[in-house]
């Protein structure tokens, strides 16, 4: 038995559109989920989470976890929940697509915070002139030529 809250039915049927009178649950659902057991299970590590583009701008970040209750985790229900995802976790999964240093992915959260050249040096700890060699790498790296256009692609606005 499961339940979906009207705005994951929506996200869901964009994915994967349903059998007549069913709610959908799309491979991402499955995914997680058997994620979420490889960790019990102590065979992987990463989070059971996954983003997935649904639309133009629109990404949804699925999550697996266990019902909480008293009972042994593997004998509770596992729920999957999905909701848009973050700018932080768009900025995040933009700068691993584009393969952007540490150093780079910490300037593109300094801008998607609003900071200017001065105020990114500053909490970076390195000259301006850093600041924007490492802005030319990331518009060469991401195919993008100005601020305005890396952070509409990299936070989904």
């Amino acid at each position: 038995m499961y339940a979906q809250t009207p705005e994951t039915q929506a996200y869901l049927r964009l994915l994967v559109p349903p059998a007549e009178g069913r709610a959908p649950v799309p491979a991402t659902a499955y995914n997680v989920g058997a994620q979420l057991l490889a960790v019990e299970a102590d065979v992987d590590t990463s989070p059971p989470q996954a983003r997935v583009h649904i639309a133009e701008s629109l990404w949804v970040t699925a999550r697996a976890a266990r019902i909480e209750d008293a009972r042994p985790p593997a004998d509770r229900d596992i729920a999957v929940t999905m909701e848009r995802s973050s700018p932080a976790e768009r900025a995040d999964m933009f700068g691993r697509v584009f393969g952007l240093s540490r150093r780079e992915t910490q300037l593109l959260d300094q801008l998607a915070l609003g900071h200017d050249t001065r105020e990114v040096a500053g909490a970076m700890f390195v000259s301006e002139n850093t600041v924007q060699d490492h802005l030319k790498s990331i518009f060469a790296k991401t195919g993008t030529h100005n601020r305005r256009t890396l952070l509409a692609r990299a936070l989904g606005t």
